[in-house]
Order: C-alpha cells, then sequence, then structure tokens
C-alpha cells in the first residue's frame, strides 16, 4: 500500500472514530480502572477512561502542530468529553437503539471501498498507526451509534418545507451560475435552554473575550479545539463548505467575509458562534444531461455472514417464493408485504425508497431496477445487504436543471445548516437535565473551566438587569404580539406590517422585506373569516432590553385552512416598540 493511500484511510478514520484510543501502559490501566473522574446519571466514567482520550486529544493537538496547553486543561477537556458519550449513551439506552455488528461490518466495507483498499486491507492501515481493530471496531460502532441517536433525537424534528427548498431554488439554482462557496470553522459558546439575563450576558462575555483574542492574533483553530463548546470541537470546530443562500439572518454575513477574516460573535438559540472563513472556491453549473429516475419498494431479506450453506438455501428458497407471490400484485399489496416481512430501514414505509437515479443504489440493486417497467416485481436480487424484492412504482425522465432534480439535495442542505444549530442545542438540554458529579484522579490537576477565560472576565462587570424590569419586557412584548394577531384577524394590513422591523424579511424563504411583504398582500386578503387561537407561550431573554424569543401553540382558522402549529417569533426593542425581526414554524 502507497503512503497515498494510508494518508487518506487515516484522514477518513480520524474523522468516523468518536472517539480514538491510544496504548496505554498496562500497569498504568491496572491504577486506574477503577478510579472514577466522573459520575454521570449513576454511571460511573473512570479515570483510565479519561487517560485515554487525555493521550489521543494531545496526539491530536501536536499532529495540527497546536501549541499543548497544561495538563490540567487537557484532563478537563478529555473529561467533558467522556461526560458526552455517557450521556449519549444513556439517552440511546432510553430509546432501546443498538448497532448491529453486521452493521459495524457493512460500515468497515465502506472505509475500504471509499480508501480503494481491498478487503481486510483497512486492518493493516490500522495496525501501522498503532490502533487494533477490536478497538477501532468498538470506536465505529460509537460513532454509528451517535449518528442514529442523533437522527432520532434532533433531525427527525426538523422539517423544511416546500415553499422554503422553492425558494432556494428560485434564488441559486433556477439560472445555474457561478457562486462563491466558503468553507466555515466556528468557536461556539454554549448556553443553557432556560438561561436567565446574566447568564446570558455572562456567555456574550465570554465569546467577546475570545473575539478579541482572534483579533489580537491568537490561534483560531486552538481556540476551537480548546475553547469550543461545538460537538466537532476536536476537529477544529470544521463546519463544512456553505453555500449562498443555505444559511440566513446574522449567519449570513459570513458570506461578506474575506478568506481568513472572522465574524464577531453570532448569537443563536444555543449560544454564541464565532465563524472564520477557512477556505473558499467557485463552484460553477455542471453541463448536465437529462436523467431517469425510478420510485420503487424492496423487501429485503438479510442472510447473516455466520450462515451455513444449508440455511443460505433456506433463506434463497424464502425469497423466491416471496418474490413468487408478489408478481402481478398491486403496490398496495406489496407495501403491506414489504411491512411485514423486509428487514431493511424502510419496512415501516412499505419498502419505499422513493425516488432516485442510477449510482445512488448498490450496483446490483439499479441494474435490476432500471431494467423493469413500472409495476412490474422482480425476481431475487443479491446483494452485500442481503436479498431483494423489488417493485418498481414509476419511472420518469429529468430536467437535471429542475426543481424535481435538486430537490432533495436542497433539502438535504438545509436540513445540515439547521442541524449546525439544533445539535449543539440538544447537547445543552442532555446536560442541563443530567446529575454530574465532577471527580479528580490520583496525579492529575484539574483547572477552573475556561480559567484563562475568566481571568480575563473580572474586570468585565456583569450588568444586572432587574426582575422587575424583565418582566415588563416580557409582557410589553407579548402584548405587541397579541396586537399583531388581533390586526392579522381583522386582516388590517397596515397594522399588520406596523408589527414587524421592516428592515430583513421576517421568513428566510424570501430575500427581503419587500418580496415578503408583496407575499403577505397577496395570501392573506385571500382567506376569510381568519380566527387565530394562541396558548403555551415561552419567553426566552436573548439580549436584555434588547431581544426576545417568544415561544407559543397557534391554532390558526379559516375558511380554506385549519392548522396547528408551534410558532418561534424574535423580536427586537426599536423606536420605543417591541418590533418582530424572525418568525418560524413548527408542526
Amino acid at each position: 500500500m502507497n503512503n497515498f493511500k494510508v494518508n487518506n484511510v487515516m484522514k477518513y478514520i480520524l474523522g468516523c472514530m468518536f472517539l480514538c484510543v491510544a496504548a496505554t501502559p498496562l500497569a498504568q490501566a491496572a491504577e486506574r480502572l477503577d478510579a472514577i473522574a466522573a459520575v454521570v446519571n449513576g454511571v460511573a466514567v473512570t479515570c483510565y477512561e479519561v487517560d485515554v482520550a487525555k493521550a489521543e486529544l494531545q496526539k491530536q493537538l501536536q499532529q495540527k502542530g497546536v501549541d499543548l496547553p497544561s495538563d490540567a486543561v487537557l484532563f478537563d477537556k478529555a473529561r467533558d468529553g467522556r461526560v458526552m458519550r455517557a450521556l449519549q449513551h444513556q439517552e440511546a439506552q432510553q430509546l432501546e437503539l443498538k448497532i448491529s455488528p453486521d452493521e459495524v461490518d457493512a460500515a468497515i466495507k465502506d472505509v475500504e471501498k471509499r480508501n480503494n483498499l481491498q478487503a481486510g486491507q483497512l486492518e493493516g492501515a490500522l495496525k501501522a498507526q498503532g490502533i487494533d481493530m477490536p478497538t477501532y471496531r468498538e470506536n465505529l460502532e460509537d460513532r454509528l451509534l451517535n449518528t442514529r441517536l442523533i437522527n432520532i433525537a434532533v433531525r427527525s424534528k426538523v422539517s423544511i418545507s416546500e415553499e422554503a427548498m422553492r425558494e432556494y431554488y428560485r434564488k441559486n439554482l433556477k439560472d445555474p451560475k457561478a457562486v462563491r462557496e466558503v468553507r466555515l470553522a466556528q468557536i461556539f459558546v454554549a448556553m443553557p435552554a432556560e438561561a436567565d439575563a446574566k447568564t446570558v450576558e455572562v456567555t456574550r462575555q465570554k465569546a467577546d473575550v475570545l473575539y478579541q483574542r482572534i483579533q489580537a492574533g491568537g490561534d483560531f483553530e486552538s481556540m476551537a479545539t480548546l475553547d469550543s463548546d461545538a460537538p466537532n470541537a476536536r476537529d477544529g470546530g470544521d463546519m463544512g463548505w456553505v453555500t449562498p443562500g443555505a444559511v440566513s439572518g446574522a449567519f449570513a454575513q459570513v458570506f461578506d467575509l474575506k478568506l481568513g477574516e472572522t465574524t464577531p460573535p453570532l448569537r443563536s438559540a444555543a449560544g454564541f458562534h464565532i465563524v472564520k472563513v477557512m477556505d473558499e472556491r467557485v463552484s460553477k453549473p455542471a453541463n448536465m444531461l437529462p436523467y431517469e429516475e425510478v420510485h420503487a419498494r424492496h423487501i429485503l431479506i438479510k442472510v447473516p455472514e455466520s450462515s451455513d450453506l444449508n440455511t443460505q438455501i433456506r433463506i434463497r428458497a424464502r425469497v423466491e417464493k416471496i418474490a413468487k407471490e408478489m408478481q402481478g400484485t398491486s403496490d398496495e399489496a406489496f407495501a403491506v408485504r414489504a411491512k411485514e416481512l423486509s428487514q431493511g430501514p424502510s419496512a415501516a414505509q412499505g419498502g419505499d425508497l422513493g425516488w432516485f437515479k442510477r449510482g445512488r443504489m448498490i450496483p446490483a440493486f439499479d441494474d435490476a431496477v432500471f431494467a423493469m417497467k413500472p409495476g412490474e416485481t422482480s425476481g431475487v436480487v443479491s446483494t452485500d445487504f442481503g436479498l431483494h424484492v423489488i417493485r418498481l412504482v414509476e419511472k420518469r425522465t429529468v430536467n437535471p436543471n429542475s426543481f424535481e432534480a435538486y430537490k432533495p439535495n436542497i433539502e438535504q442542505l438545509l436540513i445540515d445548516t439547521e442541524m449546525q444549530q439544533q445539535v449543539p442545542r440538544w447537547m445543552n438540554g442532555l446536560k442541563a437535565k443530567a446529575n454530574i458529579e465532577l471527580r479528580t484522579c490520583k496525579g492529575t490537576t484539574t483547572a477552573e473551566p475556561n480559567k484563562h477565560i475568566a481571568d480575563e472576565l473580572k474586570a468585565k462587570p456583569v450588568e444586572k438587569t432587574s426582575v422587575a424590569k424583565q418582566e415588563a419586557d416580557d409582557e410589553a412584548a407579548k402584548m405587541a404580539l397579541i396586537a399583531w394577531i388581533d390586526a392579522w384577524e381583522a386582516q388590517d394590513m397596515e397594522a399588520y406590517f406596523a408589527a414587524y422591523a421592516g428592515m430583513d424579511s421576517p421568513d428566510q424563504r424570501f430575500t427581503d422585506f419587500k418580496k415578503w411583504k408583496a407575499y403577505k398582500q397577496r395570501v392573506i386578503p385571500q382567506n376569510k373569516d381568519i380566527n387565530i387561537a394562541v396558548s403555551n407561550f415561552e419567553t426566552e431573554v436573548l439580549e436584555p432590553g434588547k431581544a426576545v424569543q417568544i415561544t407559543f401553540d397557534q391554532h390558526y382558522q379559516s375558511k380554506k385552512f385549519d392548522d396547528y402549529d408551534r410558532k418561534v417569533i424574535v423580536m427586537n426593542y426599536l423606536d420605543g416598540d417591541w418590533k418582530i425581526i424572525s418568525e418560524a414554524t413548527s408542526k
């Protein structure tokens, strides 16, 4: 194997592993195996586990050329990582999530395939780096479990509206042109979900101190690794490539920055973000030809690798019988059987795989489904995942520049952007509701969390906002919100628009306030007898005396619609009144 392959293998390995482990002398392991570094909801995190994580963190920093902090800072960072890992494992247990050995095997095959390795060559690449295969499998299982947990706990609750996707398409893709994309990294300062005014201000000041250190020449990558609360802090806070239109609000200003420039702290629901442009590129539209897409269902029956020949023959005979029974049946009947029999992740949806083009599936599957006609059912199709019976529902030719062609990618892009904020918020929530007891380990000193930042903050007194003033602000903002709802019900467009700041569009689907206003002027008068009921208010102070977020249940009724939403409104205090600057809904 040449060096190029080894380097790329390790790059992928380090990116994939939830927690890499380094070799630790057996004597040290024996001494510290039972010593406790933290207790998380009654479950112990051992000093040995923290030692292993600390050694790997130190190795990563050295590879990056980052100046190493004190041993105490390294210990605290490693312990925090193990605490978060314990919380995620506990959450996965509650949801009864597990990763099977077959899934780990499939992931390993994928790593080898991505790096042009033959089956079994990955073990040698790992050994050359001092990592044994059992350890790698364990950590890969951790990553798969973590991904599944986040998909269920966070991603499943993120939805992108059809209109938002169409608006993105109209602004960025309908008329293909070269655009500047940027690769971003962040330093994230987390804040509790129910932060009071004092906590908000302390968090803001901490972010300000970090920003000032960057402006004075501080190393961004080192700070992103050691001072950030981001889930990917170990990777230097890498946020990947971002395209114009995929971010909104204050975060859109990253496209005004030059390469190497950094934003001031940007506020989100989860905390404050300092974002740096790490790289840039120009993405040019490709000259694409029309292509075919298919909409298919399948029934998947897995064949365990440990199966003997007789078992394999019996499983195949069973699948052949299923294929024969499904010939000539309706799509509805096939979907029912898929729910009953399929062992794939799409079973709950009747085996529905949605629309896809050639290349999205494994070659044997592609070859079979693209050779079929709508309404046909295949015989037995064998792939690395098992044995399939495929039903072709529909087939179409797609214009590569159409909304339908871009829709899956647009949805993925907008979901990924939303996840950048939602995952840290979810992690903050896990910590906030947990019972965490931190301890020290023999021969290890601990540092006051972010002591170097705390020292810089001593000369910065926290502004005190009286409870009475805060409550008065909350009430005034709610009254302004009720006046807005009254104007909406009465279709008093002048009063309705007066409730907004009137600067930027409050809805990310529209590029400016003028376009959003024109849309509202068109759709609101079309509805008759509007009635809006609101309840379950939650108010969060974003900036004392200046900004609040109000979340509430909204029941909208008219002759055309009857809909329930959970509404999120952000209001700023402008010119003596509370004005709406953004609004969002979730079902």
